[in-house]
Protein backbone atom coordinates (compact mmCIF):
# COMPACT_ATOMS: atom_id res chain seq x y z
CA UNK A 1 0.00 0.00 0.00
CA UNK A 2 1.41 3.40 -0.68
CA UNK A 3 -0.26 7.08 -0.09
CA UNK A 4 -1.06 9.01 -3.55
CA UNK A 5 1.55 11.47 -5.01
CA UNK A 6 -1.11 13.92 -4.63
CA UNK A 7 -0.24 17.25 -3.08
CA UNK A 8 -1.82 18.75 -0.06
CA UNK A 9 -5.23 19.38 -1.65
CA UNK A 10 -7.53 16.26 -1.91
CA UNK A 11 -6.20 14.49 1.78
CA UNK A 12 -8.27 17.00 3.75
CA UNK A 13 -9.20 13.46 6.72
CA UNK A 14 -5.92 12.69 6.83
CA UNK A 15 -4.46 15.94 7.07
CA UNK A 16 -7.77 16.86 9.71
CA UNK A 17 -6.72 14.47 11.67
CA UNK A 18 -3.20 15.05 12.46
CA UNK A 19 -3.94 18.74 13.16
CA UNK A 20 -7.05 17.61 15.50
CA UNK A 21 -3.96 14.91 17.20
CA UNK A 22 -1.81 18.34 17.76
CA UNK A 23 -4.59 20.41 19.06
CA UNK A 24 -5.76 17.81 21.59
CA UNK A 25 -2.27 17.42 22.96
CA UNK A 26 -1.62 20.62 22.94
CA UNK A 27 -4.42 21.74 24.84
CA UNK A 28 -4.09 18.67 27.34
CA UNK A 29 -0.76 20.47 28.63
CA UNK A 30 -1.80 24.09 28.45
CA UNK A 31 -5.06 23.10 31.11
CA UNK A 32 -3.30 20.08 33.64
CA UNK A 33 0.19 20.70 33.04
CA UNK A 34 1.03 24.41 33.16
CA UNK A 35 4.30 24.78 34.99
CA UNK A 36 4.48 25.18 38.95
CA UNK A 37 6.72 28.17 39.21
CA UNK A 38 6.16 32.08 39.83
CA UNK A 39 2.53 31.13 39.75
CA UNK A 40 2.24 30.07 36.16
CA UNK A 41 5.03 31.98 34.83
CA UNK A 42 8.11 29.69 34.48
CA UNK A 43 11.37 30.60 34.45
CA UNK A 44 11.89 33.37 32.13
CA UNK A 45 7.97 34.61 32.27
CA UNK A 46 8.39 36.57 35.30
CA UNK A 47 10.28 38.87 32.89
CA UNK A 48 7.55 38.86 30.47
CA UNK A 49 4.69 38.84 32.78
CA UNK A 50 6.23 42.45 33.27
CA UNK A 51 5.98 43.47 29.47
CA UNK A 52 2.43 42.08 29.29
CA UNK A 53 1.78 44.23 32.66
CA UNK A 54 3.74 47.43 32.19
CA UNK A 55 5.36 48.10 29.12
CA UNK A 56 4.12 51.33 28.03
CA UNK A 57 5.20 52.41 31.30
CA UNK A 58 8.82 50.71 31.45
CA UNK A 59 9.63 50.86 27.98
CA UNK A 60 9.40 54.39 27.82
CA UNK A 61 10.65 55.21 31.35
CA UNK A 62 13.50 52.26 32.51
CA UNK A 63 13.64 50.92 29.61
CA UNK A 64 15.15 47.22 29.08
CA UNK A 65 18.44 45.23 29.36
CA UNK A 66 20.07 44.94 25.61
CA UNK A 67 19.78 41.20 25.85
CA UNK A 68 15.62 41.27 26.78
CA UNK A 69 14.86 43.99 24.83
CA UNK A 70 15.11 41.66 21.86
CA UNK A 71 12.69 39.15 23.47
CA UNK A 72 9.65 41.41 24.20
CA UNK A 73 6.82 40.47 21.40
CA UNK A 74 4.30 39.42 21.20
CA UNK A 75 3.79 40.46 25.03
CA UNK A 76 4.31 44.50 24.32
CA UNK A 77 1.40 43.80 21.68
CA UNK A 78 -0.55 42.12 24.32
CA UNK A 79 -0.22 44.90 26.39
CA UNK A 80 -1.86 46.99 24.31
CA UNK A 81 -5.18 44.57 23.52
CA UNK A 82 -5.32 44.77 27.21
CA UNK A 83 -5.20 48.36 27.77
CA UNK A 84 -7.64 49.01 24.83
CA UNK A 85 -10.55 46.10 26.08
CA UNK A 86 -10.00 47.46 29.71
CA UNK A 87 -9.22 43.77 30.77
CA UNK A 88 -7.16 43.97 33.85
CA UNK A 89 -3.23 43.07 34.38
CA UNK A 90 -3.01 40.64 36.55
CA UNK A 91 -1.68 37.06 37.07
CA UNK A 92 -5.16 35.04 36.52
CA UNK A 93 -5.90 37.23 33.03
CA UNK A 94 -2.53 37.56 31.50
CA UNK A 95 -1.79 34.06 31.59
CA UNK A 96 -4.84 33.65 30.02
CA UNK A 97 -4.38 35.78 27.05
CA UNK A 98 -0.97 34.04 26.72
CA UNK A 99 -2.59 30.52 26.55
CA UNK A 100 -4.78 32.23 23.78
CA UNK A 101 -2.49 34.12 21.94
CA UNK A 102 -0.54 30.62 21.87
CA UNK A 103 -3.69 28.73 20.84
CA UNK A 104 -3.68 31.31 17.82
CA UNK A 105 -0.09 31.10 17.04
CA UNK A 106 -0.47 27.41 16.85
CA UNK A 107 -3.62 27.78 14.00
CA UNK A 108 -1.51 30.07 12.23
CA UNK A 109 1.78 27.68 11.72
CA UNK A 110 -0.66 24.75 10.79
CA UNK A 111 -2.42 27.04 8.23
CA UNK A 112 1.51 28.29 7.24
CA UNK A 113 2.46 24.57 7.58
CA UNK A 114 -0.33 23.57 4.93
CA UNK A 115 0.53 26.10 2.55
CA UNK A 116 4.16 25.44 2.36
CA UNK A 117 3.30 22.05 1.79
CA UNK A 118 0.99 23.35 -1.49
CA UNK A 119 3.94 25.64 -2.47
CA UNK A 120 6.30 23.42 -2.56
CA UNK A 121 3.99 20.39 -4.28
CA UNK A 122 4.94 17.74 -1.57
CA UNK A 123 3.49 14.05 -1.69
CA UNK A 124 1.47 13.12 1.04
CA UNK A 125 3.59 10.88 2.16
CA UNK A 126 6.31 13.88 2.68
CA UNK A 127 3.73 15.88 3.72
CA UNK A 128 2.38 13.91 6.58
CA UNK A 129 6.18 12.68 8.03
CA UNK A 130 7.10 16.93 7.84
CA UNK A 131 3.85 17.74 9.87
CA UNK A 132 5.01 15.20 12.23
CA UNK A 133 8.46 16.52 12.31
CA UNK A 134 7.10 20.09 12.81
CA UNK A 135 4.55 19.43 15.49
CA UNK A 136 4.69 16.54 17.41
CA UNK A 137 7.87 17.14 19.25
CA UNK A 138 8.34 17.97 22.86
CA UNK A 139 9.33 21.80 22.37
CA UNK A 140 5.06 21.91 20.54
CA UNK A 141 3.12 19.19 22.74
CA UNK A 142 4.47 19.64 25.97
CA UNK A 143 6.96 23.06 26.34
CA UNK A 144 4.27 25.59 24.73
CA UNK A 145 1.84 24.78 27.47
CA UNK A 146 3.95 23.55 30.46
CA UNK A 147 5.40 26.61 29.89
CA UNK A 148 3.42 29.51 28.39
CA UNK A 149 5.62 32.39 28.79
CA UNK A 150 8.34 31.94 25.71
CA UNK A 151 8.94 33.50 22.45
CA UNK A 152 10.08 30.49 21.04
CA UNK A 153 7.21 29.26 19.21
CA UNK A 154 5.98 33.10 18.52
CA UNK A 155 9.67 32.88 16.83
CA UNK A 156 8.94 29.78 14.55
CA UNK A 157 6.30 31.19 13.19
CA UNK A 158 7.84 34.39 11.90
CA UNK A 159 10.31 32.20 10.77
CA UNK A 160 8.07 30.38 8.77
CA UNK A 161 6.12 33.04 7.53
CA UNK A 162 9.07 35.17 6.17
CA UNK A 163 10.55 31.67 4.70
CA UNK A 164 7.02 31.11 2.61
CA UNK A 165 7.05 34.41 1.53
CA UNK A 166 10.93 34.34 0.61
CA UNK A 167 10.14 31.06 -1.45
CA UNK A 168 7.31 32.73 -3.52
CA UNK A 169 10.29 35.43 -4.49
CA UNK A 170 7.87 37.76 -2.13
CA UNK A 171 10.77 39.58 -0.72
CA UNK A 172 9.77 42.83 0.77
CA UNK A 173 6.80 41.14 2.18
CA UNK A 174 9.25 38.60 3.39
CA UNK A 175 12.15 41.25 4.93
CA UNK A 176 8.86 43.13 6.23
CA UNK A 177 7.87 40.45 8.83
CA UNK A 178 10.89 38.97 9.71
CA UNK A 179 11.60 42.22 11.22
CA UNK A 180 9.36 41.40 13.84
CA UNK A 181 12.60 38.94 14.89
CA UNK A 182 14.41 42.15 16.18
CA UNK A 183 12.43 42.21 19.32
CA UNK A 184 11.23 38.09 19.32
CA UNK A 185 14.46 36.02 18.32
CA UNK A 186 17.20 38.59 16.63
CA UNK A 187 18.05 35.13 14.48
CA UNK A 188 15.12 35.61 12.05
CA UNK A 189 16.19 38.96 9.88
CA UNK A 190 19.41 37.78 10.34
CA UNK A 191 18.91 34.82 8.26
CA UNK A 192 16.20 36.04 6.19
CA UNK A 193 19.23 38.82 5.14
CA UNK A 194 21.39 36.25 3.87
CA UNK A 195 19.09 34.59 1.74
CA UNK A 196 17.65 38.04 0.19
CA UNK A 197 21.11 39.53 0.29
CA UNK A 198 22.59 36.35 -1.43
CA UNK A 199 20.32 35.30 -3.80
CA UNK A 200 21.13 35.83 -7.58
CA UNK A 201 22.70 33.37 -9.38
CA UNK A 202 26.50 33.63 -9.67
CA UNK A 203 27.76 35.33 -12.98
CA UNK A 204 31.05 34.44 -12.54
CA UNK A 205 32.71 31.43 -14.59
CA UNK A 206 32.61 27.79 -12.73
CA UNK A 207 36.04 27.33 -11.57
CA UNK A 208 37.68 25.57 -9.19
CA UNK A 209 35.87 26.11 -5.58
CA UNK A 210 38.24 26.00 -2.66
CA UNK A 211 36.16 27.46 -0.82
CA UNK A 212 34.33 24.22 -0.07
CA UNK A 213 36.67 21.58 0.46
CA UNK A 214 38.27 24.14 2.64
CA UNK A 215 35.36 24.95 4.62
CA UNK A 216 34.66 21.33 5.32
CA UNK A 217 38.55 20.21 6.28
CA UNK A 218 39.12 22.43 8.44
CA UNK A 219 36.14 22.87 10.37
CA UNK A 220 36.20 20.20 12.74
CA UNK A 221 40.11 21.13 13.40
CA UNK A 222 39.27 25.12 14.28
CA UNK A 223 36.31 24.07 16.62
CA UNK A 224 38.81 21.20 18.54
CA UNK A 225 41.67 24.32 18.87
CA UNK A 226 38.90 26.86 20.11
CA UNK A 227 37.43 24.71 22.53
CA UNK A 228 40.27 23.61 23.88
CA UNK A 229 42.22 26.61 23.49
CA UNK A 230 39.43 28.61 25.68
CA UNK A 231 39.62 25.66 28.04
CA UNK A 232 43.62 26.18 28.85
CA UNK A 233 43.10 30.20 28.63
CA UNK A 234 40.36 29.89 31.47
CA UNK A 235 42.83 27.23 33.67
CA UNK A 236 45.69 29.57 32.70
CA UNK A 237 43.54 32.40 34.34
CA UNK A 238 42.50 30.17 36.99
CA UNK A 239 39.04 31.01 35.99
CA UNK A 240 37.77 27.64 36.34
CA UNK A 241 34.78 28.93 37.67
CA UNK A 242 33.83 30.46 34.73
CA UNK A 243 34.42 26.89 32.96
CA UNK A 244 31.97 25.30 35.28
CA UNK A 245 29.36 27.68 34.92
CA UNK A 246 29.64 27.01 31.02
CA UNK A 247 29.61 23.42 31.69
CA UNK A 248 26.91 23.11 34.00
CA UNK A 249 29.10 20.54 35.88
CA UNK A 250 32.06 19.97 37.26
CA UNK A 251 34.38 19.22 34.98
CA UNK A 252 36.91 16.20 35.16
CA UNK A 253 39.82 16.09 32.70
CA UNK A 254 39.29 12.61 31.19
CA UNK A 255 35.50 13.99 30.41
CA UNK A 256 36.04 16.98 28.74
CA UNK A 257 38.83 15.15 26.84
CA UNK A 258 36.86 12.78 25.81
CA UNK A 259 34.27 14.47 25.28
CA UNK A 260 36.44 17.17 23.05
CA UNK A 261 37.63 13.85 21.35
CA UNK A 262 34.20 12.05 20.16
CA UNK A 263 32.89 15.96 19.09
CA UNK A 264 36.22 16.28 16.78
CA UNK A 265 35.60 12.33 15.10
CA UNK A 266 31.75 13.45 14.52
CA UNK A 267 32.17 16.45 12.60
CA UNK A 268 35.02 15.15 10.92
CA UNK A 269 32.75 12.34 10.26
CA UNK A 270 29.80 14.54 9.03
CA UNK A 271 31.63 16.79 6.68
CA UNK A 272 32.96 14.57 4.75
CA UNK A 273 29.74 12.96 4.76
CA UNK A 274 28.55 16.14 3.08
CA UNK A 275 27.59 17.25 -0.48
CA UNK A 276 30.40 19.40 -1.84
CA UNK A 277 30.42 23.20 -0.87
CA UNK A 278 28.76 24.10 -4.36
CA UNK A 279 29.65 28.15 -4.58
CA UNK A 280 33.43 30.13 -4.89
CA UNK A 281 34.12 32.82 -3.06
CA UNK A 282 34.16 34.38 -6.53
CA UNK A 283 30.64 32.97 -7.01
CA UNK A 284 29.46 34.23 -3.66
CA UNK A 285 30.70 37.86 -3.98
CA UNK A 286 28.79 38.04 -7.56
CA UNK A 287 25.50 36.90 -6.08
CA UNK A 288 25.56 39.48 -3.28
CA UNK A 289 22.46 42.22 -4.31
CA UNK A 290 24.25 45.70 -2.95
CA UNK A 291 21.09 47.77 -3.67
CA UNK A 292 18.97 45.06 -1.22
CA UNK A 293 21.51 45.83 1.16
CA UNK A 294 21.01 48.96 1.36
CA UNK A 295 17.04 48.65 1.11
CA UNK A 296 17.03 46.15 3.97
CA UNK A 297 19.69 48.80 6.33
CA UNK A 298 17.41 50.82 6.20
CA UNK A 299 14.48 49.64 8.51
CA UNK A 300 16.70 47.31 10.21
CA UNK A 301 19.13 50.42 11.48
CA UNK A 302 15.83 51.99 12.04
CA UNK A 303 14.42 49.73 14.64
CA UNK A 304 17.85 49.27 16.35
CA UNK A 305 18.02 52.59 16.74
CA UNK A 306 14.89 53.26 18.88
CA UNK A 307 15.83 50.30 20.71
CA UNK A 308 18.85 51.50 21.66
CA UNK A 309 17.17 54.70 23.05
CA UNK A 310 15.45 52.27 25.30
CA UNK A 311 18.31 50.47 26.64
CA UNK A 312 19.52 50.65 29.90
CA UNK A 313 22.71 49.43 31.54
CA UNK A 314 21.28 46.36 33.31
CA UNK A 315 23.16 43.78 32.21
CA UNK A 316 21.48 39.98 31.62
CA UNK A 317 23.43 38.13 28.99
CA UNK A 318 26.01 38.69 26.97
CA UNK A 319 26.21 37.64 22.69
CA UNK A 320 29.97 36.29 23.52
CA UNK A 321 28.57 34.03 26.12
CA UNK A 322 26.68 32.36 23.85
CA UNK A 323 29.19 31.60 21.71
CA UNK A 324 31.09 30.42 24.36
CA UNK A 325 28.48 28.34 26.08
CA UNK A 326 27.93 26.78 22.00
CA UNK A 327 31.31 25.35 21.79
CA UNK A 328 31.97 24.73 25.82
CA UNK A 329 28.15 22.56 26.37
CA UNK A 330 29.06 19.56 24.51
CA UNK A 331 32.40 18.77 26.47
CA UNK A 332 30.02 17.84 29.08
CA UNK A 333 29.86 14.55 28.43
CA UNK A 334 30.38 12.32 24.71
CA UNK A 335 27.70 13.28 22.39
CA UNK A 336 25.60 15.32 24.18
CA UNK A 337 24.55 17.99 21.32
CA UNK A 338 23.02 14.43 20.07
CA UNK A 339 20.99 13.27 23.16
CA UNK A 340 19.67 16.92 23.66
CA UNK A 341 18.93 17.23 19.69
CA UNK A 342 16.52 14.22 19.91
CA UNK A 343 15.12 14.68 23.61
CA UNK A 344 13.70 18.14 21.88
CA UNK A 345 13.25 17.89 18.62
CA UNK A 346 12.74 13.45 17.98
CA UNK A 347 13.66 11.81 14.67
CA UNK A 348 14.60 15.11 13.16
CA UNK A 349 18.05 15.71 13.83
CA UNK A 350 18.42 11.73 13.25
CA UNK A 351 16.52 12.01 9.78
CA UNK A 352 19.03 14.43 8.97
CA UNK A 353 22.34 12.36 9.37
CA UNK A 354 20.76 9.63 7.34
CA UNK A 355 20.09 11.75 4.64
CA UNK A 356 23.21 14.27 5.13
CA UNK A 357 24.84 14.16 1.91
CA UNK A 358 21.70 14.70 0.36
CA UNK A 359 20.31 16.96 2.66
CA UNK A 360 23.03 19.06 2.77
CA UNK A 361 23.14 19.08 -1.02
CA UNK A 362 19.32 20.23 -1.57
CA UNK A 363 20.04 22.98 1.09
CA UNK A 364 23.11 24.51 -0.07
CA UNK A 365 22.31 24.32 -3.99
CA UNK A 366 18.93 26.62 -3.62
CA UNK A 367 21.21 29.68 -3.25
CA UNK A 368 24.41 31.23 -2.17
CA UNK A 369 22.12 32.67 0.32
CA UNK A 370 21.02 29.05 1.27
CA UNK A 371 24.67 27.35 1.84
CA UNK A 372 25.48 30.59 4.12
CA UNK A 373 22.55 29.85 6.21
CA UNK A 374 23.31 26.31 6.67
CA UNK A 375 26.87 27.23 7.96
CA UNK A 376 25.22 29.01 10.27
CA UNK A 377 22.81 26.68 11.24
CA UNK A 378 25.65 24.33 11.27
CA UNK A 379 26.87 26.61 14.58
CA UNK A 380 23.79 26.91 16.45
CA UNK A 381 23.48 23.02 16.17
CA UNK A 382 26.68 22.75 18.12
CA UNK A 383 25.30 23.56 20.92
CA UNK A 384 23.08 20.85 22.97
CA UNK A 385 20.46 23.04 23.83
CA UNK A 386 18.65 22.01 20.62
CA UNK A 387 16.02 24.88 20.82
CA UNK A 388 18.48 27.24 19.44
CA UNK A 389 17.73 26.04 16.17
CA UNK A 390 14.16 26.11 16.36
CA UNK A 391 14.06 29.89 13.63
CA UNK A 392 15.88 26.97 10.99
CA UNK A 393 12.99 24.40 11.21
CA UNK A 394 11.54 25.96 8.17
CA UNK A 395 14.60 26.35 5.81
CA UNK A 396 15.70 21.91 7.62
CA UNK A 397 11.85 20.90 6.41
CA UNK A 398 12.03 22.56 2.91
CA UNK A 399 15.36 20.39 2.32
CA UNK A 400 14.72 17.56 3.76
CA UNK A 401 10.92 17.70 1.87
CA UNK A 402 13.08 18.13 -1.71
CA UNK A 403 14.64 14.37 -0.31
CA UNK A 404 12.10 12.64 0.76
CA UNK A 405 9.89 13.88 -2.10
CA UNK A 406 12.61 11.39 -4.39
CA UNK A 407 11.68 8.10 -2.18
CA UNK A 408 9.27 5.63 -2.42
CA UNK A 409 7.87 5.48 0.55
CA UNK A 410 5.03 3.59 1.69
CA UNK A 411 1.59 4.00 4.38
CA UNK A 412 3.60 1.78 6.59
CA UNK A 413 6.66 3.36 6.69
CA UNK A 414 5.10 6.58 6.77
CA UNK A 415 3.21 5.72 9.63
CA UNK A 416 6.61 4.12 11.87
CA UNK A 417 7.92 7.85 11.35
CA UNK A 418 5.04 9.21 12.60
CA UNK A 419 4.79 6.69 15.68
CA UNK A 420 8.60 6.74 16.19
CA UNK A 421 8.39 11.34 16.34
CA UNK A 422 5.31 10.92 18.46
CA UNK A 423 6.65 8.31 21.10
CA UNK A 424 10.04 10.35 21.51
CA UNK A 425 8.07 13.56 22.06
CA UNK A 426 7.33 11.45 25.22
CA UNK A 427 3.71 13.94 25.55
CA UNK A 428 2.07 11.15 27.36
CA UNK A 429 4.30 11.56 30.58
CA UNK A 430 2.95 13.81 32.88
CA UNK A 431 5.66 16.78 34.12
CA UNK A 432 3.59 17.95 37.13
CA UNK A 433 4.05 14.98 39.33
CA UNK A 434 4.66 14.73 43.09
CA UNK A 435 7.33 16.85 43.76
CA UNK A 436 8.02 18.81 40.93
CA UNK A 437 6.69 22.56 42.43
CA UNK A 438 8.98 22.12 45.40
CA UNK A 439 12.12 20.64 43.57
CA UNK A 440 11.28 23.74 41.16
CA UNK A 441 10.90 26.25 44.23
CA UNK A 442 14.10 24.63 45.69
CA UNK A 443 15.98 24.70 42.03
CA UNK A 444 16.86 21.18 42.67
CA UNK A 445 17.33 20.92 38.87
CA UNK A 446 19.37 18.13 38.82
CA UNK A 447 17.05 15.46 40.74
CA UNK A 448 13.51 13.63 39.27
CA UNK A 449 10.99 14.93 39.01
CA UNK A 450 12.62 18.83 38.16
CA UNK A 451 14.78 16.12 35.45
CA UNK A 452 11.38 15.25 33.77
CA UNK A 453 11.38 19.07 32.36
CA UNK A 454 14.97 19.93 32.78
CA UNK A 455 16.61 16.90 30.18
CA UNK A 456 14.39 18.25 27.52
CA UNK A 457 17.12 21.05 27.36
CA UNK A 458 20.46 19.36 26.57
CA UNK A 459 22.73 21.28 28.84
CA UNK A 460 20.72 20.35 32.23
CA UNK A 461 20.64 16.38 31.65
CA UNK A 462 22.29 14.44 34.50
CA UNK A 463 24.31 11.78 33.87
CA UNK A 464 21.02 9.38 34.05
CA UNK A 465 19.01 11.22 31.68
CA UNK A 466 22.26 11.59 29.68
CA UNK A 467 22.33 7.78 28.88
CA UNK A 468 18.89 7.32 28.88
CA UNK A 469 18.57 9.75 25.69
CA UNK A 470 21.60 8.53 23.84
CA UNK A 471 20.68 5.25 24.00
CA UNK A 472 17.49 6.13 22.78
CA UNK A 473 19.15 8.63 20.23
CA UNK A 474 21.39 5.47 18.93
CA UNK A 475 19.10 2.83 19.14
CA UNK A 476 16.23 4.79 16.91
CA UNK A 477 18.99 6.19 14.58
CA UNK A 478 19.52 1.98 13.81
CA UNK A 479 15.90 1.48 13.59
CA UNK A 480 15.76 4.60 10.92
CA UNK A 481 18.75 2.92 8.93
CA UNK A 482 16.92 -0.32 8.85
CA UNK A 483 13.63 1.04 7.93
CA UNK A 484 14.67 3.90 4.87
CA UNK A 485 17.22 2.11 3.42
CA UNK A 486 14.96 -0.03 1.41
CA UNK A 487 12.81 2.86 0.46
CA UNK A 488 15.56 4.45 -1.53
Amino acid sequence: MSFPKSPVKGNTLLYAALSLTVLIIFSFSFFFETIPYHDGAGFDGTFYQEVFRSFSTDFFSTGYDSFRIQRIFPFCLLHYVYKAFSIPLDNIHMTMGVMLAQFVNLLLQIFLFFRLARQQQWKTATTTILFALFFYNFGTLKNCGYDPYQTDSFAVTIALASYTLLLQKKWVASNAVSLLGLITWPIIPAINALLTLFHQQPTAPNTPNKLGPFIYRYSPLAYLLAVAGIVVALTVANKAHVFEILLMAEPTPWCVTLSLAVMFVLLKVLFSKASPFPWSIRQLLSAFSFKRAILLAIPIVAIKVVLWFHTNDEFFFDGKLFLLQTLIRPLKYPAITLAGHVAYWGILPLLILVFFRRVSQKFTNTSPGHALAFLALAIFALDSEARHIATFIPLILVALGDVLDEMHLGARNVATLVALQLFLSHFYIPLNGEGMALALEKEEFSVFPAQMLLMNFGAWMTPETYIFWIIAALGTLFALLKLLKPAE
